[in-house]
């Protein structure tokens, strides 16, 4: 994978073809439903605390409520895990920081093990510190997920971590309870780092995900790093919040890390956090929109697709190798008004693992009048 993020490679491929006027953005990931109002008085009204440093480490101002969220939602038995906490300006700077953690506390190992394609963070640590990257192909044969039994035993032995996503991006599938239970057992066996990205966890169409702090609570959570965040969760990106939760050894260290190198989470900020971490009606109300959307989508698009809806998540990988391969399927939707990601751009290395190339990825954060536009043009666009 390129060192430049799959949308400027978008905005790069479609820089020298006209788009139409008023095109339907489906590139990126950013939810568009509405953020919770409940937080806006709350920013108000601490406005204040922006004046002091805010503390890198759980506090009274964040994480009694997210506790409480954590051990319902994930049906956890260990009474206090605050202090298995810690606040993160999104999953994206927590897993990077995570990452480069890893390489230190594995520092005689040298693989990290990531599922292709693949969130392009991911990838970031093991190239900007020189450490080998395993991109596994993932299939649908594997529910989009990697296949353990295929890693030989000297490569788990050398694993720094191994990154878990689900629901998956881009696919939208789920880990079921026991692919949980094979990693972590593997990862107790040969003692690697499970980083497990679970920011989709609350989009989802029927049955909630699985999450790797279950499987692990009967071990301290140990070996494991667990991120989420209010972005998919509450819409609200643009707060920069999340968590990192996990064991109790490697949290200590993080904080370490984290309270010299990274950003930390304004008071206030996480102040609105935990107000949010503490209402569900909203992520209710947020998951009926979504599903919506995949309703309008799949009942709209032609069969000749044969997509069927994802579990989790807000994307469809919808398989376009029929008709062309990704990049060129791309720029004809930008020409007729419609903007996807090539899903070779979420690849390490497409020209080894070539099975990116026979998707695109559609993130349905649009209106429902928007999707429904948008999958006429893409019926008429790909034949």
């Amino acid at each position: 994978m390129s060192s430049i993020s799959p949308f400027q490679r978008t905005r790069d491929l479609l820089s020298n073809t006209n788009g139409k006027d008023n095109c339907i953005d489906l590139s990126i990931g950013a939810p568009r439903n509405d953020t919770p109002e409940i937080i806006r008085d709350l920013l108000d009204s601490n406005f204040d605390k922006y004046r002091n440093y805010p503390s890198a480490n759980t506090s009274n101002h964040f994480g009694k409520n997210l506790s409480k969220w954590i051990r319902n939602r994930f049906q956890l038995v260990t009474d206090d895990i605050i202090n298995n906490i810690l606040p993160i300006s999104g999953s994206r700077e927590g897993i990077f920081f995570g990452s480069l953690l890893a390489t230190k506390l594995k520092n005689k190992k040298s693989t990290f093990i990531l599922p292709d394609p693949f969130y392009p963070v991911y990838s970031t640590a093991g190239q900007y510190t020189s450490k080998k990257i395993l991109a596994v192909n993932v299939r649908e044969i594997d529910n989009y997920l990697i296949n353990l039994e295929k890693i030989p035993n000297e490569v788990w032995s050398d694993t720094i971590a191994f990154y878990l996503c689900s629901p998956s991006n881009p696919q939208g599938t789920i880990a079921d309870e026991k692919y949980l239970e094979d990693l972590y057992e593997l990862s107790l066996k040969y003692q690697f780092i499970i980083i497990a990205d679970e920011c989709y966890s609350e989009i989802y169409r029927t049955k909630a995900p699985n999450s790797i702090l279950t499987i692990s609570e009967k071990n301290n959570f140990e070996n494991v790093l667990s991120f989420n965040s209010l972005s998919k969760r509450s819409n609200a990106p643009g707060l920069r919040s999340g968590y990192v939760m996990g064991d109790i050894n490697i949290i200590r260290e993080f904080f370490n890390l984290r309270n010299v190198a990274a950003p930390t989470v304004p008071t206030p900020i996480q102040i609105a956090s935990e107000a949010l971490w503490a209402d569900e009606e909203h992520v209710i109300n947020n998951r009926k929109l979504y599903n919506e959307k995949f309703d309008i989508f799949y009942s709209t698009l032609d069969k000749k697709f044969n997509f069927q809806i994802p579990e989790g998540g807000f994307f469809a990988w919808l398989d376009i190798s029929d008709f062309g391969m990704d990049e060129s399927v791309t720029i004809k939707l930008w020409q007729s008004g419609v903007k996807v990601i090539p899903g070779s751009y979420l690849s390490l290395n497409s020209d080894i693992n070539p099975d990116s190339k026979k998707f695109i990825r559609i993130a349905l954060v649009g209106s429902n009048d928007e999707i429904s536009k948008a999958v006429s043009i893409i019926n008429k666009v790909i034949n």
